[in-house]
């Protein structure tokens, strides 16, 4: 009686000390989702690692994709493993790091039913799995006899090879010697910036100028008054898939006519208005205008 009690206290305890940890996978900047490019095909992302446990390490930690939304608790036999780190790794107290993968290590990319990577027009949603095997924190000569399986968080990988919607060039404004431009984009998620491409119409001198899909007023300077010019523009997503370019308009810079040039062609007379009608208080704010203009020049000279 007195051996049984003994026996069944310390498989009580050895099933007590049975224990779980953590695997933890976070982007760069402790996101849980990341994006991969159509192109290039060997585009890197790089994926850290924690293992938290007070277990006993009983195997290699694995890493697989899975096509969908979830990673089951162990790798299927026949998924491949993308990476593994080493019990003997773990052991020795590395219980963080890093791992990499590149756009074509992605399952549409692997095995009897591959496309050739680059895919265009495609958005594949998959899951990056991580498990190993944990044993007991009993010390014991065999703690790995009975193992739990340790899953990683969820960690969202997206294949983005599908462009945005191209955005509308809605207004084009005349200024001296530059153009203001208004471009919106379409009405999606995927939209992060807008390209603008201006060029003359005589098809020299092509310029391109980016903005965030926030910002949708451009301002292009150091144009030619009385020269005509092209303008279309793109959007461009997260990881730079690029539209189709949008309807092309376009517009030329005229020269703007200052206050002077105007009190001068007019011969120094007011011509109508609010001026006119307000008499001599508006005719001295003119003339003392004009006094301090010429004064500046004298100045100058």
């Amino acid at each position: 009686m007195r051996y049984l009690l003994i026996a069944l206290t310390f498989s009580a305890s050895a099933a007590l000390a049975q224990t779980t940890g953590t695997i933890t996978l976070a982007g760069p900047a402790n996101e849980t989702t990341l994006k991969v490019p159509r192109d290039p095909c060997n585009y890197t992302r790089t994926v850290n690692w924690t293992v938290n446990t007070t277990g006993v390490i009983c195997s290699d930690m694995e890493f697989w994709f899975v096509s969908g939304t979830s990673c089951p608790e162990t790798r299927a036999t026949e998924t491949p493993v993308f990476a593994t780190v080493s019990r003997s790794t773990l052991d020795t107290g590395t219980r963080t790091n890093s791992i990499t993968f590149e756009s074509q290590d992605l399952p549409a990319f692997k095995g009897t039913d591959a496309v050739t990577c680059p895919a265009d027009d495609r958005e594949d949603e998959y899951r990056l799995c991580a498990s190993l095997k944990l044993g007991t924190a009993v010390i014991s000569t065999d703690a790995c006899s009975t193992t739990s399986s340790q899953k990683a968080n969820e960690f969202k990988v997206f294949y983005d090879a599908k462009a945005p919607e191209p955005p509308t060039i809605e207004n084009v404004a005349q200024l001296d010697k530059a153009l203001s431009v208004r471009v919106t984009a379409a009405d999606d998620d995927d939209t992060s910036k807008v390209k603008l491409i201006v060029t003359r119409a005589d098809g020299t001198g092509t310029r391109e100028l980016s903005q965030s899909v926030d910002l949708p007023l451009f301002r292009v300077e150091n144009l030619e008054n009385g020269v005509e010019y092209k303008l279309t523009a793109t959007a461009l997503d997260a990881v730079n898939n690029e539209s189709a370019p949008s309807a092309e308009q376009t517009g030329t810079p005229v020269f703007t006519r200052g206050f002077f040039d105007r009190y001068v062609e007019a011969k120094g007379q007011e011509t109508g208005g609010c001026g006119a009608a307000a008499g001599g208080l508006a005719g001295g704010w003119v003339l003392a205008v004009l006094g301090f203009w010429l004064s500046s020049r004298r100045n100058r000279s």
